[in-house]
């Protein structure tokens, strides 16, 4: 029978140092070579993470500029343009989620965590987020309905090469929406944006 993950945003020290070593986890599986970017900007980010019922199965991790207008992108594309205070952007440094919760039949962990990315952005008036993309995950994102534009050349992030991307939360509606026309999956992705309501589980 299928059941609802849960997304909820982490609050306390404890919730999201448990996304931090699921972080890890998955970084260290993969491959990935993070070195200290996992805990370098933890006081400016913003944390979320999507349960099965007790089990914590994927993660979203949001960072605003520092005080110099960076965000870790540019520490790989130092030539991209300095965000000045006040723009609403925001930089999704993670979002990861278990290899049992990937795929066609296991999507759900991911609208999850990207509803609650454009529900965020939406009510703190975020317009547009940056975030890096392999040549495979590009293609997937904008496969799935996340137009994401490249904005610099494909250069090693993490021990992978990939493009710093823009996502604009306008355009990421408008295209969910043209979608959600001729598909059940996705009105109900779309109501999962509206209403708050948990994603089912594929």
């Amino acid at each position: 029978m299928k059941h609802l993950l849960e997304t909820r945003r982490a609050i306390t020290e404890p919730e999201r140092n448990v996304i931090l070593q699921l972080f890890e986890g998955i970084a260290a599986a993969e491959g990935w070579e993070p070195e200290d970017q996992l805990q370098a900007h933890v006081a400016r980010s913003t944390y979320f993470g999507i349960w099965d019922e007790e089990r914590l199965v994927g993660g979203l991790q949001l960072v605003s500029p520092d005080e110099g207008g960076e965000f870790p992108s540019h520490l790989v594309w130092p030539e991209l343009p300095l965000i000045e205070k006040g723009t609403p952007i925001l930089h999704a440094a993670v979002l990861a989620v278990l290899p049992e919760y990937r795929g066609e039949e296991g999507s759900a962990a991911f609208w999850g965590l990207g509803s609650a990315l454009w529900r965020y952005c939406i009510q703190q008036g975020v317009k547009a987020i940056w975030l890096e993309a392999t040549p495979k995950m590009l293609r997937c994102y904008r496969l799935l309905g996340w137009p994401l534009e490249v904005i610099g050349e494909l250069r090693v992030h993490w021990g992978e090469p990939c493009y710093p991307c823009r996502l604009v939360m306008r355009e990421v509606a408008g295209s969910l929406a043209e979608r959600a026309l001729t598909s059940i999956t996705y009105r109900t992705i779309i109501d999962t944006m509206l209403l708050s309501t948990p994603a089912p589980k594929a």
